[in-house]
């Protein structure tokens, strides 16, 4: 009998959130107001010439050009030539390190032309940005219109990153699974120590980091050595153990704090972690 193995995939470019897709027409002399905000966002001219002005410095974008604004560049446009200048404006979160790549000079759409037009005519079909300028999904949208907008927006990073590595000889843009599970831990951890007062759930991590819970689970344990929610509670007893000697909040008080429902579980806990009860650590440690 054939033995079959699973081959884990590697998401290198991953889009986690859509903020806006929509078109902008600019019509005469126009001039929009600066702004920055902490997500990326795609430019691409269908029509006429452009200025992008990004932190100061101004870029010329003709019709199939293509523009990335970073996360927290600040930026604005500018017509000045005719009253038929459009483009189709994409703001998205995305966190992948090879995203850096493109937040340089415009670039020419070339061949990948269609696959924007794949992107267009599906967000069409799918969203609107309401009267607050709000994306949000239409009545009667295509079937699976989202995450083919998602799929389209992703392989046209891919193939630009690809691009642009290859023309300035980059390093290595595609981490190999070492450093990437390593940084996904990181991610985890980090997100736990900024979250330590809350009640986290499994379903949580899955809609933060955009993996399945088999997946974090597995990697987080295979690197580790611990499970998730193991290594969340530890770090929220290191935390107890600080209020317990920097303040004068009760035990029951810090047991609330991080969301445990019974302050007997929360006794367990820390005494399974250090050893002692609450109480007695903070009497244990004052004295000395």
């Amino acid at each position: 009998m054939k033995t079959y193995f699973r081959l884990r995939v590697m998401n290198v470019v991953d889009v986690k959130e859509l903020i806006a897709l929509e078109y902008l027409d600019f019509e005469g002399k126009y001039k929009n107001y600066e702004e920055a905000h902490n997500f990326w966002e795609m430019c691409y001219v269908e029509k006429g010439e452009i200025d992008l002005c990004i932190d100061g410095q101004t870029q010329t974008l003709s019709a199939g050009d293509l523009a990335f604004v970073a996360p927290a560049a600040t930026h604005s446009y500018k017509s000045a030539k005719g009253n038929e200048n459009r483009a189709f404006v994409v703001c998205f979160e995305c966190n992948s390190k090879a995203m850096k790549l493109l937040g340089d000079l415009p670039v020419a759409a070339g061949e990948l032309t269609d696959c924007i037009s794949k992107i267009v005519a599906e967000s069409q079909n799918t969203f609107r940005m309401n009267e607050k300028e709000t994306l949000e999904v239409i009545a009667a949208p295509s079937f699976g219109g989202q995450q083919a907008v998602l799929l389209q927006l992703e392989y046209l990073l891919i193939c630009l990153i690809r691009r642009a590595s290859a023309s300035k000889f980059s390093e290595i843009v595609f981490l190999d699974d070492e450093k990437f599970y390593g940084d996904l831990v990181q991610d985890v951890m980090q997100y736990f120590q900024e979250n330590v007062y809350r009640k986290l759930s499994l379903q949580d991590l899955c809609e933060k980091f955009n993996y399945s819970r088999s997946f974090l689970c597995d990697v987080f344990k295979r690197e580790t050595g611990q499970s998730l929610f193991a290594c969340f509670n530890r770090i929220k007893v290191e935390e107890a153990k600080r209020l317990l000697l920097e303040t004068n909040l009760s035990v029951t008080e810090i047991s609330a704090k991080f969301g445990f429902a019974e302050l007997k579980y929360f006794g367990a806990l820390f005494k399974k972690e250090t050893g002692l009860a609450p109480s007695q650590y903070r009497e244990k440690r004052r004295k000395k």
